[in-house]
This record gives C-alpha cells, structure tokens and sequence, in this order.
C-alpha cells in the first residue's frame, strides 16, 4: 500500500510539474525579448551539429504484453547530425539533415546479427511553429522525407515529430527533438525513434 501510495503521489507531481514546465514556455514565449527582428523577418541561414540516439526496438514491440519495450539510453544507437536551418515564413522553416548512425544494420537486412555498421541519411524537412522565431522558446513540428545509405543497401523513410527551439540573440539557437521515423523500405531499415541535442549558428548575418 505503501508503494502503491507513494507511486501515486510521485505520478501527481510529475504531471503537474510538466503542466507548469508548458506554462512557463508559453509565457517566455508571450514576453520574451525580440532580439532585434525586424517586423515578419524569417530564420536566417543556420548550420548545427547535434548529438543523436536511435531506438530500433520500441516499434516492433508496441502492444506486446502491455510494454513498449523502449530501450534504455544506454543501448540505444548513437550518432552525429549534421544540419542546414533556414526561415521560409516567420511560422516555418526549411531544414537538412545529414545523419550518422552506428546500428547493426545486418540484422534487418540478413536477418542474422553481425557488426556495428554507419547508417548516412540525408533528411530535408519542414518545421511549423505556433509562434513567430523572434520568441525564446518555440515549439515545432516536423514532417519529410528522408533516405539513406545503410553499408551498401538504399532505403527511404518518413520523419515525422516535433521539438522545441531556443531563440539566443538570433544568432545560436539550440534545439531538441524527437521523431518517429517509418520506414519505406522495411527489408533495409526498421522503424525507429529518434532523439536529438544540438544547436545551430548564423555565421552569415541576419537577412
């Protein structure tokens, strides 16, 4: 009773502080500074690396026993992106991708395991947001159409997520990531999730 109890309380709290967390964004967002923009001014040109993690074994074992079998951090596949950011309205941008991913690619496509091989993507991508890129913090969704280089095999892929930028000065902007990535090319590449940290700088001046 005790633990059952405990786990209760611990369940209330965390919705409530992730409540807040959500107000607190929405309010920076209302009242943040604007950094300069002028009137309707769009994302200028941003080049970032971010830092990514893979998870090939939660899809294919969603409503298996009640669990979703999402893999610890320590086990996911990890990699590098690097990525090209550039404003189309002040509500969307345009973005690329080039990913890196260590995974064993072998064991979908020979269905036998073998070794850790490099996955390269190339992933261009619209972002949406709900508030203008002038705001601190904004958050986003995203859709594409991605494909890869997988050791010597060719698959394609739907990118489909959201995330949440961090306006610095118009200058930095950090951001963070999820998505979910279905696979076009089952025989090639599972589905899987994707989590990513990274930033991007204008080094180029402001349009």
């Amino acid at each position: 009773m005790l633990c059952e109890f405990n786990f209760k309380r611990m369940k209330q709290k965390l919705t409530l502080l992730i409540t807040l967390s959500f107000l607190t964004c929405a309010l920076v967002a209302q009242k943040s500074k604007k950094f300069g923009f002028a009137p309707g001014q769009k994302k200028p040109e941003l080049f970032g690396i971010a830092f990514n993690l893979s998870d090939f074994n939660a899809p294919k074992n969603w409503g298996k026993d009640g669990n979703s079998a999402t893999l610890p951090i320590a086990d996911m596949s990890a990699g590098v992106s690097l990525s090209y950011w550039k404003g189309l309205t002040p509500f969307i941008d345009f973005s690329a991708k080039l990913n890196g991913i260590f995974h064993d690619y072998s064991a979908i496509y020979y269905n036998t395991p073998g070794k850790t091989e490099i996955g390269l993507e190339l992933e261009p991508t619209i972002n949406i947001r709900p508030v203008k890129d002038e705001n601190l913090w904004a958050p986003f969704l995203t859709a594409g159409l991605g494909v890869g280089l997988y050791t010597n095999h060719i698959g394609a892929y739907v990118p489909l997520g959201g995330g949440v930028q961090l306006n610095a000065s118009n200058t930095t902007y950090f951001f963070l990531q999820a998505q979910y990535k279905w696979s076009l090319s089952p025989k090639v590449l599972g589905n899987n999730l994707f989590y990513s940290i990274g930033f991007a700088q204008n080094i180029g001046g402001n349009d």
